[in-house]
């Protein structure tokens, strides 16, 4: 008669999951798996063929808890600053599954858009912009919101929900401001100083429509 499994699947993947969220993906092995169930590897290989497929369960299993984290973004108004809080949230209290997902697992950032295409909707119709316009916007806002969540990975404590609303809020106007009311940034060119010259900037006018 075989021998009743000690743990369950979803037991195991939930061990799995916290030593990913707590350790980083690095430290999920057999033995470290097992020492956090309080037995040896055994018992985990009655019900898995190996930690590949362990790896792969706690894979789903960790995008599912971001997929869980922004679920109801697009129940705010606006809902794109709305994710943009979540991400760097997400970043900041998971930020060994946001490493894991966005700089090791290249699948996630699927998400990612799929969610941030959905938050944008409103914005064209709010603003009337032009697909173009919505395309430069999108670029802009999501080129820095995804660097602020990397940033606030590294340094949890340097990024309030205070200091973050009111980053994205400041970038999202200046950005509208440009496509859509003919603020005009300058493109600014580097060139090598001269010495002994006082600095002065190469200028030209960018127009998003080029």
């Amino acid at each position: 008669m075989p021998r009743k499994a000690l743990f369950s699947k979803e037991e195991i993947i939930e061990k799995a999951l916290f030593i990913m969220r707590t350790k980083g993906p690095d430290a999920l092995t057999a033995r470290e798996l097992g020492a956090t169930l309080g037995c040896s590897a055994r018992p985990i290989f009655t019900l898995f063929r190996g930690m590949d497929e362990v790896c792969e369960e706690v894979d789903r299993a960790a995008k599912r808890v971001f997929e869980d984290y922004v679920a109801d973004v697009t129940d705010y108004e606006p809902a794109f600053k709305e994710f943009g809080m979540r991400l760097v949230r997400f970043a900041k209290e998971e930020n060994q599954l946001f490493r894991y997902l966005f700089f090791r697992n290249n699948t996630s950032t699927h998400q990612l858009y799929a969610v941030a295409q959905a938050c944008l909707k409103d914005i064209s119709w709010e603003y009337g912009l032009t697909h173009k316009q919505l395309h430069v916007l999108y670029e802009q806002m999501w080129t820095f919101t995804c660097g602020l969540a990397a940033l606030s990975a590294n340094n949890q404590d340097s990024y309030t929900d205070k200091v973050v609303g009111r980053m994205l809020s400041l970038q999202f106007v200046a950005i509208l401001s440009e496509i859509k009311y003919g603020h005009k940034v300058v493109n600014i060119k580097p060139r090598k100083k001269r010495k002994g010259a006082f600095l002065t900037l190469n200028v030209e006018p960018h127009n998003i429509e080029e």
